[in-house]
């Protein structure tokens, strides 16, 4: 029986199109169809669904849709049978658990998230703006901002570096990273391999946090570090100029 694995959009919980389709044995095309379709007759569509990109068997990225509650209700509205209405009861479930989870954390202050805000365009800005400076002759520039578009794996991280001549697998580089302090280091640790406080306070990493409910009806959290848009500049940066070891994979 496969687990629901919901993530957060907006500070809401939202299920993926990709998975939808596995679970209630619909082909993903169909599926994203089905949402296309609903864009011409809902008229706050994109409060409801949003447009992902998603890794399919073969880890290659392909367009998917994420949507909350609303968005889930609206699509599968049509799906009949008794294995869909199962389904249905168990994402229910899932988002209940996960808007209770969201619930109880502890709420900023308006004042508090506009100042988190500024200082984060602020530093953005004043890093982003050092960084044409250094990188703009080089053709590797071009690759990194577009990636900087969104947070990435380290993974995707690395295959970005090898695409751009610095040979450095995935593994290597998160060795490189533990060494320079940028990820925790210590294997006995239970956060081993995740970003260090110094590291998310600079902006270099955000950490993704995805609730599994499980078929026995438990719910767990995964969280994946992932490299920020300002991180990607940073990191690239680094091999760029020479100031990191070119390892090979």
């Amino acid at each position: 029986m496969n687990n629901i694995i919901l993530s957060t959009q907006n500070g809401e919980p939202v299920a993926s199109s990709r998975q939808i389709a596995e679970n209630f044995d619909k082909n993903h095309r169909d599926v994203l169809r089905a949402v296309d379709n609903l864009k011409e007759d809902v008229r706050n569509f994109a409060q409801m669904f949003y447009e992902s990109t998603e890794p399919d068997s073969y880890g290659r990225e392909q367009r998917a849709y994420l949507m909350n509650r609303d968005g889930f209700s609206l699509l599968v509205m049509g799906f009949t049978g008794k294995a869909a209405f199962e389904w249905k009861l168990k994402y229910i479930q899932a988002f209940n658990a996960m808007e209770k989870q969201l619930a109880q954390r502890p709420q900023l202050s308006r004042a508090e998230l506009m100042a988190q805000a500024l200082i984060a365009a602020h530093d953005e800005l004043e890093h982003k703006n050092a960084q044409i400076a250094d990188l703009t002759p080089k053709g590797i520039f071009a690759d990194a901002v577009s990636a900087s578009k969104k947070s990435i794996l380290v993974g995707e991280l690395a295959k970005l570096l090898c695409q751009n001549g610095v040979q450095i697998g995935q593994n290597r580089l998160f060795s490189w990273m533990r060494e320079r302090g940028y990820l925790i280091k210590d294997p006995k640790r239970s956060d081993y391999n995740m970003p260090t406080q110094r590291a998310v306070e600079q902006g270099l990493f955000e950490i993704k946090e995805t609730t599994v409910v499980h078929s026995d009806g438990h719910t767990s959290i995964n969280k994946t570090p992932k490299v920020t848009g300002k991180g990607q500049i940073y990191f690239v940066n680094q091999f760029l100029n020479g100031r990191a070891k070119r390892l090979e994979a």
